[in-house]
């Protein structure tokens, strides 16, 4: 009878450890999935259980590289993906957005029907959701299938909520289904007029939860890069497509004029692209609206029926009045082309909005695959920083530089810190040094080498050529290779003979606004007509894929320039 009890108990307790889901923390914005190593785990076996790439565990996890001790609690990006949910009796879907860590109005674009009510044993999809994972802990290299059930628990009884800008005590009533006259209460509030920041307590009823049935969730399969992407925009025969740009035409003096002068640069381009499009087989209405007029308002505009039927955006090129299109664009369904870069918090707003400016990680990217197609028989190697922001940028070149096949590259990266870089100077050939650090005296100290060194070339990043002190004497003359959204000049061969038709249509010097808004019409408008693949603009470059998360649109195209001398030079148009 003892043996058999311990039997039963053993069997037990190996039941809920493997049912039991791993904790899930947030850092820096992020959430990660809290695993605390058992005893003898590899690393690769930490790759094989979290189909994470192994440098990117050593990223998040400082220290790890040298080695694994049992017991350590380590950070491992969480696994997001899209399932369905079958609604339980007495669920609301406020209570779904909890379990999911999924936003209201999100469940409300995915599922329209919902937005009359849902039902018992109705199915919710759910995107971009935080999955729960399971883990066996009698063999740590494999992934457990996800139950059928995880219990679910709603406790909260009261919940924060921080007032956002523009947002209005009736917003916030309306969004978590409770009276104006109960929050005034609760908050012991003598108006209903609420600020940005503030805090404002909310009741949330409380419900009798029953576990939660979900699909199992399949284990990650590997991205191929653009293969799934799909051009948010439907094919049409005739497409309306919505314009905004800060004309100011009918505003009072004080409004900024080079912002105006911009926007009607920017309108210039864009009406020479029209042109090629129009030859190309495009049909398509430009509808353009000034969103810094006095009258008709941008909400005007937005509340009229000149934005019924519209099929594209291009979003404002300021941030105020692209939040407000923004906010519309995702009530409403519409795609959003972001111009100029903005804030993470907006563009991430919806997954079908696009961000023309690419990230730093997409252009830390297209530098290695520039030195593999243009540096072959040099030796290539990184100088790590001991700075974490700039050891981001190195784990994603290092990914990056390692992901193109030996078949296509015979480059190798070696590695090295700033007290060793120079033992691996090769004898007579040719080296090239990169380095994203953003210690100025470092940068201006390996300028210096180089300068003495003909057979030495950096690569560096975008910000360098903020600092001031790259004009010093014996720096200044030193060539470095840096990856960039855009690149402008009037010496550029490409740029030289679209410089005439400028001239010759407009009476004007061509700008760099201008040429921005002839690359992404251009661009755009060929995406319309189906053509996904990589286009080279006149300062810019663009190639869209699905942000990792899927949370947006990301363009992962760059520009890589040489600088030398306080000036961008003509890149090598590849």
């Amino acid at each position: 009878m003892k043996t058999l009890l311990s039997f039963h108990f053993c069997f037990l307790l190996t039941f809920l450890l493997r049912a039991q889901a791993l904790p899930i923390v947030e850092k820096d914005g992020q959430k990660f999935y809290q695993y605390a190593l058992p005893d003898g785990q590899s690393l690769a076996q930490l790759q094989t259980l979290f189909k994470c790439d192994a440098e990117h565990l050593l990223a998040l996890n400082p220290g790890l590289e040298r080695g694994l001790v049992a017991g350590q609690t380590i950070a491992v990006p969480v696994l997001r993906g899209q399932m369905l949910h079958k609604v339980t009796p007495q669920q609301t879907l406020f209570a779904i957005s909890r379990l999911y860590e999924a936003p209201l109005d999100s469940l409300y674009a995915w599922n329209p029907s919902a937005k009359a009510g849902i039902k018992v044993g109705q199915n919710i999809v759910v995107k971009n959701a935080v999955l729960p994972f399971y883990v066996n802990q009698q063999n740590t290299a494999s992934v457990i299938a996800t139950p059928n059930h995880f219990p679910h628990k709603l406790t909260d009884t009261l919940i924060k909520h921080t007032v956002l800008d523009k947002e209005t005590l009736s917003a916030i009533s309306k969004r978590y289904m409770v009276s104006v006259d109960t929050l005034l209460v609760l908050n012991k509030l003598t108006s209903s007029r609420v600020s940005p920041g503030q805090q404002i307590l909310v009741p949330i009823k409380q419900v009798n939860t029953t576990t939660v049935p979900v699909q199992a969730v399949p284990a990650p399969q590997a991205k191929v890069a653009n293969t799934a992407f799909h051009f948010p925009v439907p094919p049409k025969a005739h497409y309306n497509i919505a314009v905004f740009l800060p004309f100011a035409l009918d505003s009072a003096a004080g409004q900024n004029r080079f912002v105006a002068a911009a926007a009607l640069d920017y309108y210039m381009g864009m009406k020479m692209a029209l042109d090629s499009l129009k030859n190309l087989g495009l049909s398509a209405d430009f509808h353009v609206f000034d969103d810094n007029a006095l009258s008709p308002t941008l909400d005007a505009v937005l509340r009229s029926s000149e934005l019924s039927g519209i099929d594209l955006i291009f979003s404002p090129l300021q941030e105020k009045q692209a939040k407000i299109v923004a906010a519309f664009a995702k009530e409403k369904g519409i795609p959003v082309v972001f111009p100029v870069q903005m804030s993470a918090q907006l563009v991430q707003m919806a997954d079908h909005f696009i961000a023309y400016t690419p990230s730093d990680a997409a252009l830390v990217e297209n530098l290695a695959q520039h030195l593999h197609r243009n540096y072959q028989g040099h030796t290539v190697v990184l100088i790590n920083s001991p700075l974490p922001a700039d050891q981001l940028l190195e784990q994603k070149f290092k990914t990056a530089f390692a992901a193109v096949p030996t078949t296509q590259s015979k480059l190798k990266l070696q590695e090295a810190s700033w007290t060793t870089y120079q033992k691996f100077r090769p004898v007579g050939g040719p080296q090239l040094l990169v380095s994203f650090s953003s210690e100025r005296a470092k940068v201006v100290g390996l300028l210096k080498a180089a300068a003495l060194d003909s057979n030495l070339i950096i690569a560096g990043q975008k910000d360098w050529l903020d600092y001031k002190e790259l004009d010093a004497p014996l720096v200044r003359d030193q060539v470095f290779l840096v990856a960039l959204p855009s690149y402008f000049s009037y010496h550029d061969p490409q740029i030289i003979p679209f410089h005439k038709a400028y001239r010759k249509r407009y009476n004007a010097d061509l700008t760099k606004m201008a040429c921005l808004g002839y690359d992404l019409t251009l661009h755009v408008g060929k995406q319309l007509l189906g053509n996904s693949a990589l286009q080279k603009g006149l300062i810019s470059n663009m190639i869209l894929r699905d942000n990792a998360n899927g949370l947006w649109i990301e363009n992962a195209a760059a520009v890589v320039v040489p600088y030398k001398n306080a000036q961008l030079l003509a890149p090598n148009h590849e």
